[in-house]
């Protein structure tokens, strides 16, 4: 840590409770809540709220439920609905279980309630092998998942939480890693072991179709993140880059930027709009953050800046305005998710091979 960052990364919460390593977590977009998975089949939540004590962190952390999820293996992925009233996980069993609370039906909810019985409402039968990523469209009424049987299944909800198989997407030659959609479009992306990155979009005709492949990693891609305003994607691969892809036309993406600053596979990035650091001129596009196998968090601050060869045009600009070490010590860390509650732009959290989630802070120097 020699230079200077105009950021530092505090950790806010150590979240223990899982027997095997953590996968992956994610944040109610509507509740404060925070859910987690591993290797040890349950589902962990967690409330959180400003703490009483004026020393110590701004923000407590409890563990409120322990969801049994019944799945055969490792629950390798979890995903809130944009609603937060439904939860999905994606297992090594090869299926997708659908979670929300008896009597969900109800008024909006608060956390305290969060303790209330969760229950598989549904089971999402159909990929053949593990299923490793699984991801809700922003109006909540598409879900996609993808596994190493190579496929992409897009999920229609249903009221009742009945799901209907819209199109099942044979694009990739290998393993599928990891699924994301647009902030606004039902535009999918997923990433594979193949090298390549798809993206799909609905034919009026009522099939789901690739409209593009965006090759450029020289190894899988592991991680994908839309930017918040929907112009650029990002990718995280084992090739120890992250690319940013700029939509250049309705149905084009092209490479406009790479990122290095990871000494091995990127494993996970997430793309937040970020608390602005009074960074002078360029239009921030807000913060990513990206970890994998060596231990290190970076955050980096993304905006469209003059041209260096050519200042009449415009281009993608990155800084790391903050950076942890061995942020699980001397484990992979497996995942890494911003807040996207209004108020939180600057909390993540991350989960590693030791079992542990830990939440963490953004703040100035």
């Amino acid at each position: 840590m020699n230079q200077e960052l105009p950021a530092k990364i505090e950790q806010v919460a150590q979240l223990e409770g899982h027997d095997d390593r953590a996968w992956h977590v994610a944040w109610n977009p509507a509740r404060p809540i925070l859910a987690s998975c591993s290797a040890d089949k349950n589902v962990r939540l967690y409330n959180y709220g400003a703490s009483s004590q004026p020393e110590g962190p701004s923000l407590n952390f409890s563990h409120i439920t322990t969801i049994p999820t019944g799945h055969a293996k490792t629950v390798r992925a979890v995903a809130w609905s944009p609603s937060g009233k439904t939860l999905a996980t994606a297992s090594f069993d090869s299926n997708i279980g659908i979670w929300a609370q008896e009597g969900e039906e109800d008024d909006e909810g608060d956390a305290a309630n969060a303790t209330g019985e969760w229950e598989c409402m549904s089971l999402l039968e159909g990929h053949e092998t593990e299923c490793k990523s699984v991801a809700y469209s922003s109006s909540g009424n598409l879900l996609a998942s993808c596994s190493r049987d190579k496929t992409v299944w897009i999920w229609e909800a249903h009221p009742d939480y009945d799901f209907e198989c819209m199109g099942v997407l044979m694009e990739h030659s290998q393993d599928v890693k990891c699924v994301a959609w647009h902030p606004t479009e039902e535009i999918l992306a997923s990433a594979s072991y193949d090298d390549t990155i798809k993206l799909y979009i609905d034919d009026p005709q009522e099939d789901w179709f690739c409209f593009q492949t965006l090759t450029g990693h020289d190894s899988t891609v592991w991680a994908l993140a839309f930017s918040p305003d929907g112009r650029y994607l990002a990718s995280g691969s084992d090739d120890c880059t992250i690319r940013i892809w700029e939509r250049v036309q309705e149905h084009k993406w092209e490479c406009v930027d790479v990122l290095e600053g990871h000494e091995r596979s990127v494993y996970s990035i997430s793309w937040g709009k970020g608390k602005g650091l009074d960074n002078g001129d360029t239009a921030s596009l807000g913060w990513l953050a990206s970890t994998g196998g060596d231990g290190i968090i970076n955050v980096w601050e993304l905006g469209v800046g003059p041209n260096a060869k050519d200042p009449s045009k415009k281009s993608v600009t990155h800084k790391i305005i903050a950076k942890i070490p061995q942020a699980h010590d001397v484990h992979d860390v497996n995942c890494v998710v911003w807040c996207p509650r209004k108020g939180f732009e600057d909390l993540f959290a991350t989960a590693g091979d030791d079992g542990l989630v830990r939440v963490w802070k953004v703040a100035p120097s």
